[in-house]
């Protein structure tokens, strides 16, 4: 179960990479936007899509990451009182009984929005650039997949500090 746990965290920590480096044409974009818009007054019909579909990708990619770093938000100020495997187990309930499941089912249906967007050919209808919105959803949607594979390794290491085999790996 190592090895399956490490891969999963080899893969969030890889795709969190791909979304950190989004934040470069992010800026990019946006600097050549003000530029050219003050500057120059010619602003852009794309900059203001494109801008908004990186920044949705930028922090769907980065999720999973964030999971595995254990930087998301916490109510802690009695979970952080507990024994290791106390907040294993509170965890595990956690992740088991509610995160994972909605978010597994946020998954599938973003993967059906995103495929209806492909198999209809959408245009997001924001600007005179009108592109396919279907790569920003279908982005976003495996966002969530990886996300919930995350999800699963962090269940399958609560469980392994509750029940005995911890493994030096944090929950």
């Amino acid at each position: 179960m190592h090895r399956l746990t490490s891969a999963i965290d080899r893969l969030s920590a890889g795709v969190g990479l791909l979304g950190a480096t989004l934040v470069i044409p992010l800026a990019l974009i946006m600097s050549y936007e003000v530029l050219a818009r003050y500057l120059l007054d010619l602003p852009t019909f794309w900059a203001y899509e494109f801008a908004y579909m990186l920044t949705g990708s930028h922090f769907a990619l980065g999720i999973a990451l964030v999971t595995l770093k254990g930087q998301h938000i916490r109510v802690d100020f009695l979970h952080a009182h507990f024994p290791r495997r106390v907040q294993a187990a509170i965890d595990l309930a956690v992740l088991v009984l509610a995160l994972l499941p909605v978010v597994a089912w946020t998954s599938w249906g973003l993967l059906d929005y995103a495929w209806d967007s492909y198999r209809l050919d959408e245009l997001s209808g924001e600007s005179a650039w009108n592109p396919l919105v279907w790569p920003v959803k279908l982005t976003i949607a495996m966002g969530f997949v990886f996300f919930s594979l995350q999800l699963f390794a962090e269940i399958i290491k609560a469980a392994a500090c509750v029940f005995g085999r911890a493994d030096g790996v944090d929950p």
